[in-house]
């Protein structure tokens, strides 16, 4: 299997796998994308709601893992946007 990239984005759930080792535990090979980290959601995201899940897929961002929610998820791939699982 390929590398995971996870984008966080607000939640805490990868954050608390990370730190309790369920990834290397089940023997994933992942990497954070240097997005939000905690206590730097103030920082990094200045501007909030500018653009949402189905915006930057749309554009082409790269990741692989994505909590976006499910109308995001099914609009961006009904039109054609990128792979949800490759």
């Amino acid at each position: 299997m390929s590398k995971f990239v996870i984008s966080p984005h607000f939640r805490l759930q990868e954050w608390v796998a990370e730190e309790k080792g369920y990834f290397k535990a089940e023997g994933l090979d992942y990497e954070f994308r240097d997005n939000y980290g905690p206590g730097d959601v103030a920082r990094k995201h200045a501007t909030p709601n500018r653009i949402g899940a189905y915006q930057s897929i749309e554009q082409g961002r790269a990741c692989d893992v994505s909590g976006a929610c499910h109308w995001t998820v099914n609009v961006a791939a009904s039109t054609g946007h990128g792979k949800l699982y490759a």
